[in-house]
């Protein structure tokens, strides 16, 4: 006798287009969530870098008389530099190179960064600070004839500089005006806020067309006040669209935001 060999079937066209499809399905519904989870990630990791420059900041200051360090920037009339070239001692690199870790520099997300021509993947910073100026151009806070005035011509009231080396009480990133403004504080009327350090953008902010490195819904602006709506007029409303973030100070606390850009051109003061 001999044993009956059992058969296998195969899988038919028709089956194995059912099973294609079935995978096609579940890709399409998992990955923009996959996508979504790597985004958020990406966001957290780059609000703890701002985070870690912030405790730099802060740290550099209880060495320094509480005073906010003086920084230029190389990058402002060399992109291609390093910032981190200590033949520019008064860089933001080289000034805070003891208080910030070396990972603490790039945003995972960045789409611009220095030195400019090395390529995405290889900036060494990708982070942007309101510094006193270009290097040997920058003027320290107490070098101001108007410095510690507390008047509309006062640097700490009227520009958008923060480390000049100011007393750390007076970093702001409100910009006050005379006898204008949606909001009044006890240092004034204001109505603008801007970054102490933020994301580099990538393609024409100025002209109205950055490219931003994160996707998300864009918080919204609270700090703003009454300015809030004015605001998301210039930057084109709510809703889910990319953004970048910022981080905020007043006087000792530090806000980090999820923002776009406003240029300010568009503001109209």
């Amino acid at each position: 006798m001999h044993r009956k060999q059992p058969r296998h079937r195969a899988f038919t066209l028709i089956e194995l287009l059912v099973v294609v499809a079935v995978i096609a399905l579940l890709l399409s519904i998992l990955l923009p969530s996959l996508r979504s989870a790597r985004d958020q990630a990406k966001r957290v990791v780059c609000a703890n870098n701002l985070r870690c420059v912030w405790t730099g900041i802060r740290t550099y200051a209880l060495e320094n008389r509480d005073r906010a360090p003086f920084m230029e920037d190389v990058n402002l009339t060399n992109p291609a530099a390093n910032p981190f070239d200590t033949n520019f001692p008064t860089t933001v690199g080289v000034v805070l190179s003891k208080y910030v870790k070396p990972d603490s520099w790039v945003c995972p997300s960045a789409v611009a960064g220095y030195p400019a021509d090395v390529g995405r993947g290889r900036w060494t910073l990708t982070y942007t600070f309101s510094v006193a100026g270009p290097i040997d151009e920058g003027v320290a806070y107490d070098d101001n004839s108007m410095a510690n005035t507390g008047g509309p011509l006062d640097p700490a009231v009227s520009n958008y500089v923060h480390f000049d080396g100011r007393p750390m009480r007076l970093l702001d990133g409100r910009r006050y005006v005379q006898n204008f403004g949606l909001n009044r504080n006890d240092k004034g009327f204001w109505n603008v806020r801007r970054a102490v350090v933020a994301d580099a953008l990538a393609g024409q902010p100025m002209s109205g067309k950055p490219r931003y490195p994160h996707r998300g819904t864009v918080q919204r602006r609270l700090d703003m006040q009454n300015a809030r709506p004015q605001f998301e007029r210039n930057t084109l409303g709510g809703g889910q669209k990319p953004a970048y973030h910022e981080l905020h100070a007043d006087g000792y606390t530090a806000d980090i935001l999820l923002t776009r850009f406003w240029a300010p051109h568009w503001a109209g003061y």
